[in-house]
């Protein structure tokens, strides 16, 4: 319940970090939870990493349908 919290907070009140997400994102609209990774916020070779917490727990999934195994690199 709190990461749901969370991410619709992202969302209703947009900072300059999702405004950078959104800009990176690769247009899917579909989620994944992933095992809990320390990670800064930023942008990585394989794309904008959003972790609020100092930690991402989801992770965009890629157009064809497949999710990158990395989840913060």
């Amino acid at each position: 319940m709190p990461l749901l919290v969370l991410a619709l907070g992202l969302f209703l009140f947009p900072t300059e970090d999702m405004k950078e997400f959104r800009k990176h994102s690769n247009g899917v609209a579909e989620y994944r939870f992933v095992t809990s990774k320390p990670c800064d916020t930023g942008l990585r070779d394989t794309g904008f990493a959003l972790a609020p917490s100092g930690n991402v727990y989801l992770k965009q999934v890629n157009k064809d349908g497949t999710l990158a195994p990395e989840v913060c690199n």
